[in-house]
């Protein structure tokens, strides 16, 4: 029995159809894995990037973090220094008060942490830093001069009872606007550098 020309065509066509019709499924389905592969490999890429730009942001924002915690927890030692002299009993809480300030070890120390917050800025820590130092300077003036002055002597003697210089109570406020000014530097800092960060 012969078979003609068309529908031997028809085997090749049928033949061929089938093959291809059963390698889609293959072809569909490698496709769709180097897209996986390649879609998994830019989300790696993502969650690669992020990380360093995380350790780098620490790594950036840790040097300031440490000064401005140095200044603060100066004094903050200095603070509590001079309200333990003060309630430390009765007699000269001025001249208690003047040989805390005049702490040669502490003086240096909190010159130093002054210094390196100017450094490091930026400039409302800064100032926010020298609002805290003329603060104690300005407590050190008053009470060596109430010291000089002897008329700490006379109030003894007249039983009347001498209170607290007011800049004692303020510094407190003072170094909590510094405390304010460090976390605000800390987070526009932390921003910027994200911002400025190259698009992922």
């Amino acid at each position: 029995m012969m078979i003609g020309m068309d529908e031997q065509w028809a085997a090749v066509v049928g033949v061929a159809t089938g093959g291809i019709l059963a390698g889609v499924p293959a072809l569909l389905s490698a496709w769709w894995s180097r897209q996986s592969q390649r879609e998994q490999t830019q989300s790696q890429q993502v969650l690669l990037a992020g990380q360093l730009q995380s350790a780098h942001l620490l790594q950036v924002m840790e040097p300031r973090r440490r000064v401005y915690g140095d200044f603060i927890a100066t004094v903050h030692q200095l603070r509590t220094k001079l309200y333990e002299a003060w309630s430390s009993g009765p007699g000269d809480g001025y001249g208690r008060l003047l040989h805390v300030l005049e702490d040669e070890e502490l003086s240096e120390r909190l010159e130093q942490v002054r210094a390196q917050v100017a450094l490091e800025g930026p400039e409302p820590v800064v100032a926010a830093a020298e609002s805290v130092m003329e603060l104690l300077t300005a407590l050190h003036s008053y009470v060596f001069s109430i010291e000089e002055s002897g008329i700490l002597g006379e109030f003894a003697a007249a039983g009347e009872e001498v209170s607290s210089p007011s800049e004692l109570a303020e510094l407190k406020q003072r170094l909590d606007l510094m405390i304010a000014a460090a976390r605000e530097a800390l987070a526009q800092h932390g921003a910027g550098a994200l911002l400025s960060s190259p698009n992922r």
